[in-house]
């Protein structure tokens, strides 16, 4: 029978070992933890920003004071030595010349623009039946025994002679149109008026052409 020792037993020295190991274990901990170096303490830490402090300088208002304006001094009219001053010498003095003399000017050219209604329409000299007699009818008209109304558009002058005709409606191709433009050429009229002023006018004058 082997004697077993009570020192040598694994099964009685297991807290003993433990216990060792644990202390083994904490130590090398603590040797570890001491022995890491600190990177900490080589991190610059950033400042944060200050802008520097700014002056700032109170600039008073200024005030500028109300202009006095001073009145002119009215000046005092001299009497001519002469005072029969010859209307012929008055001007205006330019240059070296002593008096020089503008002419007039001439009147201002206004275009004299048509009117289509004036205070005083123009008529024809002797009526409707001075138009109607220097009417002459187309024969070509008359074998068509073609009859109508022609209106002709008339520019009346200043002096009363119709200066342009051209037709407002007509009948083209049967001569009536000819016919009545050449009547109105024909006819004087007395000129109209326009605040006491004599105007050209267009007017429309209208034409019947009729067969006895």
């Amino acid at each position: 029978m082997i004697a077993q020792y009570p020192w040598v037993s694994v099964k009685n020295q297991e807290r003993k070992h433990i216990e060792i190991g644990a202390i083994v274990t904490l130590l090398a901990a603590i040797i570890s933890f001491y022995s890491i170096p600190n990177f900490r303490s080589g991190v610059i830490a950033e400042k944060p920003y200050v802008p520097p402090p700014v002056e700032v300088l109170s600039i008073p208002a200024t005030s500028q004071p109300p202009e006095v304006l001073t009145p002119l001094r009215p000046t005092l009219p001299v009497e001519s030595e002469d005072e029969d001053i010859d209307v012929e010498m008055e001007g205006i003095i330019l240059g070296d010349t002593p008096f020089e003399y503008f002419d007039a000017p001439p009147p201002l050219y206004i275009p004299e623009i048509p009117f289509w209604q004036a205070e005083v329409k123009p008529e024809p000299i002797g009526g409707t039946q001075a138009i109607m007699r220097n009417v002459v009818y187309p024969p070509i008209a008359i074998e068509a025994r073609q009859e109508g109304r022609v209106t002709v558009e008339a520019l009346i002058g200043i002096d009363g002679i119709v200066k342009e005709v051209s037709i407002y409606s007509g009948l083209p191709g049967t001569g009536l149109d000819e016919a009545a433009m050449a009547a109105v050429l024909k006819t004087p009229f007395s000129p109209a008026y326009q605040r006491d002023r004599p105007v050209p006018v267009r007017m429309f004058i209208p034409i019947i052409f009729r067969l006895k």
